[in-house]
């Protein structure tokens, strides 16, 4: 599979599956914008906004209600070694239609060859602004890594990284339809490692809500290479989300897959997750 363009490849796969969702819509009942049927309408979008992605949960139009907290462990695996990550993901509703949050734990490479080493990874800072609406949404935001993790063990770069991103969703009646890209100013790490490059991204999801409970991830991102000489990295998460009935919490598991030689062999995504 890695033989083949990862834009091609993204978008067959994600197409079709959402070709046959829109096609389920039912358009709600009643008069608009008043009754019955117009209050579960909005009851359900916001709903939504509680179903998050896997691979890029900062950069999508949703905000958290009140607040996201969520234990999250992820496990790489690549050819030349795995990665371990365990550690909180926060986010909160600062005010209407702003979400701010941050993302850190513990780490741990295993390079092959090479002896491994742990210890705390970087630091995510993110806001994000999300444009009034209705069922479409789009939002603009920023993130930013702070440079915790110990360069000389090959946990992290040592320098800051800024991202800028844009983000669209769509919460239909049986599919939201999320869309993001941006670019990302990597900092040049210290000699010996390979100078940073700027790279851009891209990606699209799909999240099929099964019932109240559950619901089904499809995620495709992109990414051009963060080093020089750096090949794109493109990946396929498939994933599921179930919440407790009449519940705040629940939890989160998905796979990625690679769809381009600078994405990893494969990634487990693990995570136990409370709204407030």
């Amino acid at each position: 599979m890695r033989g083949y363009n990862p834009v091609i490849v993204l978008l067959v796969s994600l197409l079709p599956v959402g070709a046959r969702a829109a096609l389920a819509q039912t358009p709600p009942s009643g008069p608009p914008g008043g009754g019955p049927a117009a209050g579960a309408t909005k009851k359900n979008v916001a709903d939504r906004n509680d179903r998050r992605l896997f691979q890029r949960f900062v950069e999508d139009a949703a905000v958290a209600t009140g607040g996201w907290a969520e234990i999250l462990y992820r496990y790489t695996n690549r050819a030349n070694g795995s990665e371990h990550f365990l550690g909180p993901l926060v986010a909160f509703k600062i005010v209407s239609d702003i979400e701010g949050g941050l993302r850190f734990g513990f780490k741990e490479v295993n390079p092959d060859p090479g002896s491994g080493a742990s210890g705390l990874s970087d630091i995510d800072l993110f806001a994000k602004y999300r444009f009034p609406g209705g069922r479409v949404r789009a939002a603009l935001g920023a993130l930013a890594k702070v440079p915790a993790a110990a360069e000389e063990d090959g946990l992290g770069t040592g320098k800051s990284d800024l991202e800028l991103f844009a983000a669209w969703r769509g919460d239909l009646e049986a599919v939201s339809i999320v869309a993001n890209a941006g670019v990302r100013f990597n900092g040049d790490p210290d000699p010996p490692a390979a100078p940073a490059d700027n790279s851009l991204f891209f990606g699209g999801a799909l999240l099929l809500p099964a019932s109240p409970t559950l619901t089904f991830v499809i995620e495709g991102t992109y990414e051009t290479g963060r080093f020089e000489g750096a090949p794109d990295d493109a990946r396929l998460a498939l994933g599921v989300q179930s919440r407790r009935a009449q519940g705040r919490s629940g939890f989160r598991g998905a796979v990625a897959i690679p769809l381009s030689d600078g994405a990893p062999d494969y990634e487990v995504f693990l995570g136990a997750f409370l709204t407030y």
